[in-house]
């Protein structure tokens, strides 16, 4: 983020917040530097409202407690309900963190998934499908939260994604496609990524421990052929030309068509194939007995070489 740039809110699959550049046609709207902008989703912690309008619009909800979700919940509550949520470019406010949070932050998982319960219809399974562990989460009593909706009869969450935040790209995830690649050779592994944190496509595709919490373990094989990793952005896996190992970069946004180099096939007997390269995902251990991958020649009979979703 450069200094002085405006940027507006957005989140991702796993129900994170995220900071977006402003996008085209919310520039084309606004005539003047000075114009407020309209932002999908708030960071939260300092925003300002009128108190009539935040009672009528149901407060904080209390179901939620201690720390994490409630600004996302709050932004489709805002803009579903029929409200709108603004960044204004000549508000500054300093925000000093902290080394550390002064309090535990362990109901994240269970505050967001209030949220997808309440404002998301069906379009909570995304959230799900990346978070495995949020399926068990006790989220609590939402029957006055959905009175509260259905009371100031707001919008669908379909309405909001084609209204507020057209640009956030809908996963297919469909059955049987989405999930951990298991590796069937080396039978502990999956596919990871491990994206650093200022760099989404610093890494190479690699094998760790199976854990089935989702996450850096998300994938998504599209009907484009897409190996997508989409719990954080929409990351699309390829071979760089003369290279033998999986890079990730960004994926083309919907419509666009996609390049020769992030079309996968998963066959028949079990093999990932890249026809780019003309060559198939490999599990092997290094030299010092870390499991990894690498592109090699397709063989079906290496087990290696043989992956399932799980």
């Amino acid at each position: 983020m450069q200094t002085g740039e405006p940027m507006i809110g957005g989140f991702d699959w796993r129900l994170t917040f995220q900071w977006h550049a402003v996008p085209d046609y919310e520039r084309r709207r606004r005539k003047s530097r000075i114009d407020s902008i309209r932002s999908p989703t708030m960071a939260g912690g300092l925003f300002a409202v009128s108190k009539n309008y935040f009672e009528y619009l149901g407060t904080y909800d209390t179901g939620m407690e201690v720390w994490g979700g409630e600004n996302l919940e709050l932004s489709f509550r805002v803009w579903q309900c029929h409200g709108t949520l603004e960044i204004h470019p000549c508000s500054h406010v300093g925000h000093v963190f902290p080394k550390r949070a002064p309090y535990a932050r362990p109901n994240f998982l269970q505050n967001t998934a209030r949220a997808a319960e309440v404002w998301m219809d069906d379009y909570k399974n995304h959230f799900y499908n990346r978070n495995p562990p949020a399926r068990k989460e006790n989220y609590g009593d939402i029957s006055e939260r959905k009175l509260l909706r259905e009371r100031l009869k707001c919008e669908s969450f379909d309405w909001y994604l084609k209204n507020v935040f057209p640009d956030l790209h809908v996963p297919e995830d469909r059955p049987g496609w989405h999930g951990a690649i298991h590796s069937i050779g080396i039978s502990s592994e999956c596919l990871d990524y491990n994206a650093p944190d200022h760099n989404p496509t610093g890494a190479h595709l690699s094998l760790f421990g199976c854990h089935g919490q989702g996450g850096n373990q998300f994938f998504e094989y599209t009907s484009q052929k897409e190996i997508r990793f989409n719990s954080v952005t929409e990351l699309c896996a390829e071979v760089p030309a003369r290279q033998t190992y999986i890079g990730m970069k960004y994926c083309p946004k919907d419509g666009e068509s996609v390049p020769q180099n992030n079309i996968w096939e998963f066959k028949e007997d079990r093999t990932i194939y890249h026809p780019h390269s003309n060559m198939c995902i490999t599990a092997y251990r290094t030299s010092e007995g870390r499991p990894d991958v690498q592109m090699k020649a397709c063989d079906a009979s290496d087990k290696n070489q043989q992956w399932r979703y799980e």
